[in-house]
C-alpha cells in the first residue's frame, strides 16, 4: 500500500509514513513504504551475513586431510599430474595461517560423478585415516563437490568436507585487503551460495522467493560498486595513456614468481614476495626502467588457478582489465613444474575469454613467455623461450632488451638520432618529452649535438610542427 502524502515545496512536512525534506530547491521524499524504495534496504545485511556465516562457518585452525581424486582413462582425466594437482592442493592449505596438512592420499576414480564419489573400500579406508590421525577437516581437492555428496562424506568422516573453491575463497577473504579486492571476493562468494541454494536447496529452512530478492539485491549493490570502481580504473589508466608511460603487464599461474620478478626488475624494495597461492588479489603498478632509460609501468595481477568455476573468475575482470589492455602481457612461467604446459594452457584460454569481454581482439599479439626459475631446471634445452631465475637474477638483463624491443614495436614509438643547437629550446622540448639515449657533440660544428632519442609517433609529429620549417 502506498501513503498518501500532501506536501507544499517551501515546507519540512511529518506525515504518517515518511518524511519530506527540502534541500535547496530540491524536494526529496523519503518514505519507508513506497514501493519504488531503495532495493538495498529490504534486507540487512546482517541477515545476509549470517546465511553466509552459516555455510562458510570454519575453526581458525584445521589439521587436514587432502585428498586427490583423479580419474585413471577417459574424457575426464587431466593433462595435469595426480602428484602435480596434489601437491597444489597442499600448498592451498598451507596458504591459511594455523591450517596444518596431517596427512595426503591420492584415489584414482573411474568418474567423478559417482554420488558417494569413493567406493565402499576407499571409503573405509579414508574413515580410519580420518580417525587415526586426529583429523580436524577433509579437504577434496575437487572444484565443486555437490551438496548429497558432502553430505554422505560427512556423514563416514564426522568432519568438516571441503572442495577446492571453499578453500580458495575462504584465501581470497584472508589477502583481500583493499576496497576493491574485498568487493570482488564478496561477489564471488555471492555466486557460489546462490548457486548452492539454487541447485542444491542447501537453505532449505528459508523462504526461496526471500532468497532470490536477497541475493538479487546484494548482487546489485556489489556490481554497482565495483562499476564505480573499474570507473575509477579507467581514468588513472587514462591519465598513464596522457603520461605516455609503457604498460607491462605481469601475468601468471599463481605462484609463478610474478611479484618476484617485479622486483627484480624495478629494484623495489617494498615489494615483499611470499612463496603462497594467491599472494596477490590486487592489481599494483609499479614503475622501472628499460636499458635505454625509457620509463615503464609493471602491474602485477592476481594468479591464475585452473579447476575452477568460471565465474569466479569473471568476478575478477575489473582487476584483470589492466592486464588484458596493457601494451605488452609479460607471462611468467613456473618451468619447475612438471604441468607447466598445462598451466600454460590454462593462462592463455583465461587471457583469451577475458579479451572476448574487454579487450581489443589481439591479446596474442602482445604477449611475451618467459621461463621462470631456471637455476633449479637441470635440463633447460627443452623451453623454446627466454629462461629467467627472477631470484637469482639470471636472464634479467635479456629480458629487459627483449621488452624494450616489444615496446618500441607495439607502441610506435621511434629511435632516432636529431642534430639540433646545444641548449636550444628544441633541445629542451626533446628532454622533457621523449627519452634522450645520448647526447654526442658535432664534431664539425660544437655549436650543435647529436641527440638520440626514443620519441612517440604523436610528439615526433609535435616536434616538427613546433621547430621545422617546411
Amino acid at each position: 500500500m502506498i501513503a498518501k502524502i500532501s506536501f507544499r515545496r517551501s515546507n519540512t512536512l511529518l506525515s504518517k509514513n515518511g518524511l519530506i525534506l527540502k534541500l535547496k530547491s530540491t524536494t526529496r521524499l523519503l518514505c519507508s513504504n513506497l514501493e519504488e524504495n531503495n532495493k538495498t534496504d529490504r534486507f540487512s545485511s546482517s541477515e545476509y551475513e549470517s546465511l553466509v556465516d552459516s555455510f562458510f562457518r570454519l575453526d581458525d585452525e584445521h589439521k587436514c586431510l587432502v585428498i586427490q581424486p583423479y580419474v585413471k582413462w577417459g574424457p575426464q582425466k587431466l593433462t595435469i599430474s595426480p602428484d602435480e594437482q596434489l601437491e597444489e592442493a597442499v600448498a592451498l592449505i598451507k596458504t591459511l595461517p594455523r591450517w596444518t596438512v596431517k596427512d595426503t592420499i591420492k584415489i584414482p576414480l573411474e568418474t567423478l560423478d559417482r554420488k558417494t564419489l569413493f567406493k565402499s573400500g576407499n571409503l573405509e579406508k579414508l574413515t580410519k585415516l580420518v580417525r587415526s590421525n586426529n583429523i580436524s577437516a577433509v579437504f577434496i581437492n575437487s572444484s565443486n563437490l555437490k551438496k548429497v555428496t558432502s553430505s554422505i562424506l560427512y556423514d563416514h568422516f564426522r568432519v568438516p568436507i571441503l572442495d577446492r573453491y571453499k578453500v580458495v575463497m575462504r584465501i581470497f577473504k584472508i589477502h583481500a585487503t583493499s576496497k576493491h579486492a574485498k568487493l570482488q571476493v564478496a561477489l564471488a562468494e555471492l555466486y557460489y551460495i546462490r548457486r548452492k541454494a539454487q541447485q542444491e536447496n542447501v537453505f532449505f529452512t528459508h523462504d526461496p522467493e526471500k532468497l532470490k530478492l536477497m541475493f538479487d539485491e546484494r548482487e546489485q549493490k556489489l556490481k554497482s560498486e565495483i562499476q564505480q570502481l573499474r570507473t575509477q580504473r579507467d581514468l588513472l589508466r587514462s591519465k598513464r595513456r596522457k603520461l605516455e608511460y609503457p604498460v607491462v603487464a605481469v601475468v601468471g599461474y599463481t605462484n609463478s614468481g610474478k611479484t618476484c620478478l617485479i622486483k627484480s626488475l624495478t629494484g623495489e624494495e617494498t615489494l615483499q614476495p611470499r612463496d603462497q597461492l594467491f599472494a596477490t588479489l590486487d592489481v599494483t603498478v609499479h614503475s622501472g626502467q628499460l636499458p635505454s632509460g625509457l620509463k615503464v609501468l609493471y602491474v602485477d595481477t592476481v594468479g591464475f588457478l585452473s579447476d575452477l568455476p568460471t565465474n569466479l573468475i569473471e568476478c575478477f575482470v575489473a582487476t584483470l582489465e589492466d592486464a588484458v589492455l596493457a601494451d605488452i602481457i609479460l607471462h611468467v612461467e613456473d618451468i619447475s613444474s612438471t604441468a607447466f604446459e598445462y598451466k600454460r594452457d590454462h593462462v592463455l584460454k583465461t587471457l583469451k575469454s577475458l579479451d572476448e569481454q574487454v579487450g581489443t581482439g589481439n591479446i596474442l599479439n602482445k604477449i611475451v613467455n618467459v621461463g621462470n626459475k631456471c637455476d633449479i631446471v637441470k635440463n633447460t634445452e627443452q623451453f623454446d623461450m627466454l629462461l629467467i631465475s627472477a631470484k637469482e637474477g639470471i636472464g634479467l638483463e635479456q629480458l629487459r632488451n627483449l621488452l624494450e624491443n616489444r615496446i618500441l614495436e607495439v607502441t610506435g614509438r621511434k629511435r632516432i638520432t636529431i642534430k639540433i643547437e646545444n641548449g636550444s629550446e628544441e633541445m629542451r622540448w626533446l628532454y622533457k618529452n621523449s627519452t634522450v639515449l645520448s647526447e654526442t657533440p658535432d664534431d664539425k660544428d660544437m655549436q650543435h649535438v647529436h641527440l638520440e632519442v626514443v620519441i612517440t609517433e604523436a610528439n615526433l609529429s609535435k616536434f616538427k610542427h613546433y621547430f621545422v620549417k617546411s
